[in-house]
C-alpha cells in the first residue's frame, strides 16, 4: 500500500497449485531514528508461525534501486536486500545465518499482480515454476 501517516503496509502469500502455504503481513514504519521493517508469517487460518514477536529489521541504507535491512536483535534473517528491477518487479534476498554452518540465502522475485474485476492490487508468489505473482 502507499505510504500514509508514517506507515506502509503489505501482504504476501505463497501459493502452490491451488493451496495457500503461508501468508505474510509486513509494515514499514517511519520512526524518529530510522525506518523499521516488521513482518510475521501466518497459516491461512491466521495462526502465527513465529512463536515470539514479529521479526524486526532496521533500514541500513537505501538508494533509488535498493534498500538494505539488518536484524539488530537475535533472529532471522540477519540481512535482507530489496532490489527494484522495474516499477512492478523487485527481488528480495534474505540471508539466514545459523548458529553453526553456512549462511543460507533465500531469493524471491516479486511481480505486482494487476487487479482483475473486483480485485484489489496485491503481490503473490507462486512456488511452482513460473514465478508469477
Amino acid at each position: 500500500m502507499s505510504p500514509k501517516a508514517g506507515l506502509m503496509l503489505g501482504t504476501f502469500r505463497l501459493v502452490e497449485d491451488d493451496k495457500t502455504l503461508v501468508i505474510e503481513l509486513f509494515t514499514l514504519i517511519q520512526k524518529p531514528d530510522g525506518i523499521e521493517f516488521r513482518f510475521r508469517h501466518f497459516t491461512p487460518e491466521l495462526v502465527a508461525w513465529e512463536k515470539s514477536d514479529p521479526t524486526l529489521m532496521t533500514l541500513e541504507s537505501v538508494d533509488a534501486k535498493q534498500a538494505i535491512f539488518v536484524n539488530p536483535v537475535d533472529g532471522q534473517p540477519k540481512r535482507s536486500v530489496l532490489t527494484r528491477l522495474d516499477p512492478d518487479t523487485y527481488v528480495a534476498r534474505s540471508e539466514i545465518v545459523p548458529e553453526s554452518g553456512d549462511t543460507q540465502v533465500v531469493e524471491i522475485t516479486y511481480h505486482r499482480q494487476k487487479p482483475g474485476p473486483g480485485d484489489n492490487a496485491s503481490t503473490t508468489h507462486r512456488k511452482s515454476g513460473d514465478n508469477q505473482h
